[in-house]
């Protein structure tokens, strides 16, 4: 005001000095003294504009989104081994020399192909003896039995029941030795590969009938993994919540890129003392054989599943010391909140207290905020 007042002086001050130029009768010093308020005017001017407060700079802006109702599970990550669907070391059942054999690592065979063969030769004889001998006592039973018939008065029925049951012992005895001999011949007990070959021909083969011979007599082993067993050890935390037919995803770092997808197929139910743990196996089909048995795996287990539970993308939880806590706008004010939360699964995470679905949740832009600070909002598509 005291401006405003200054000013109008100075002009008509001004308007005065015009008109008395105009009559011819201006004085410098006139001229002076309006020009000297002028000045004071304009410095008058900036100091107050320098002394008044603008306005209010804007709040941070931030992007917001609201809590959705939605599906979320949780997934549990264990190490995991793979393992063939079948596997067998097989051994020779009687002694001898390895005479032939027709598979080396990394044959297919199918089941019932010959595999190998054993030469015993002193079983051979053995069998012809017996043989021999069983034919013998079955003539001999025939005869008793048809003198009976002839003359019950003079052969006794006791003799002739010994000499059939003689010659059933010897019938028997041949069976046992061609039993024997059909395991000379080794064969595939199912469909595989065969992954070891522990024997050449020639060498000599003990019959795998005790625990010291059995490491010694095995001559290959025959694996099938068409199908493999992906073995799992679920700690005891998770023992109880496992279930057949949860659904499992498994990688092998052997194979970047690449995601098998199974379920539980079996389960032991019974902890392992030393390890509290419970053996779980995945069946994965393997039609190209690309899982190998031996390889080391990475299985994850979908154990609990919520149909409608109340997400957050897990980037708007501030966690502080093992809490968690979110930024809330209301009335243009960010407000720190703490929540308690539930399954996460690394994309969302579920709000079982602490905020309702219609907040408006700062999810970017919430660590250059503070709480109670303005802000101006952005809501997410």
């Amino acid at each position: 005001m005291e401006a405003r007042v200054i000013l109008c002086a100075s002009q008509s001050s001004l308007r005065r000095g015009a008109a008395t130029s105009t009559r011819g009768a201006c004085a410098p010093q006139t001229l002076r003294v309006a020009l000297q308020l002028i000045l004071l005017v304009i410095v008058a001017a900036q100091s107050g504009c320098g002394s008044s407060r603008g306005p209010a700079a804007p709040g941070a802006f931030v992007q917001t989104i609201h809590p959705k109702r939605g599906e979320i599970v949780r997934r549990v990550t264990l190490p995991g081994n793979v393992m063939a669907y079948q596997e067998a070391r097989l051994y020779a059942r009687v002694s001898g020399y390895l005479k032939t054999i027709s598979v080396d690592k990394g044959d297919r065979v199918k089941e019932g192909d010959l595999l190998a063969q054993m030469e015993v030769p002193e079983m051979q004889a053995d069998l012809s003896k017996a043989r021999a001998e069983a034919e013998a006592a079955q003539l001999e039973s025939r005869r008793v039995s048809e003198a009976q018939k002839k003359a019950p008065n003079l052969v006794m029925p006791q003799t002739t029941d010994a000499a059939k049951a003689k010659a059933d012992v010897a019938r028997a005895e041949v069976e046992r030795i061609e039993t024997l001999l059909s395991y000379a011949k080794i064969t595939a007990p199912f469909s595989g590969v065969v992954t070891k070959r522990w024997v050449d021909p020639g060498a000599l083969i003990p019959a795998a009938t005790s625990s010291s011979s059995t490491k010694h007599a095995a001559v290959l082993t025959l694996m099938d993994f068409h199908t493999v067993r992906i073995d799992v050890a679920i700690p005891e935390p998770e023992a109880p919540l496992a279930k057949k037919n949860l659904p499992a995803k498994v990688t092998v770092s052997e194979l970047p890129g690449r995601t098998f997808d199974g379920t539980i197929t079996r389960f032991s139910y019974a902890l392992d003392e030393s390890t509290k743990t419970m053996t779980t196996e995945i069946d994965i089909p393997n039609p190209d054989l690309e899982l190998r048995p031996g390889m080391w795996a990475t299985v994850e287990i979908a154990l609990q599943k919520k149909e409608n539970a109340l997400l957050l993308p897990a980037e708007a939880l501030v966690t502080e010391k093992a809490k968690s806590s979110v930024f809330i706008v209301r009335e243009g004010e960010a407000q720190k909140v703490s929540v308690t939360t539930g399954f996460d699964d690394g994309v969302n995470v579920e709000i079982l207290k602490g905020v309702a679905p219609n907040d408006a949740v700062i999810v970017a832009g919430k660590q250059s905020v503070t709480d109670g600070e303005q802000v101006q909002a952005i809501e997410a598509k």
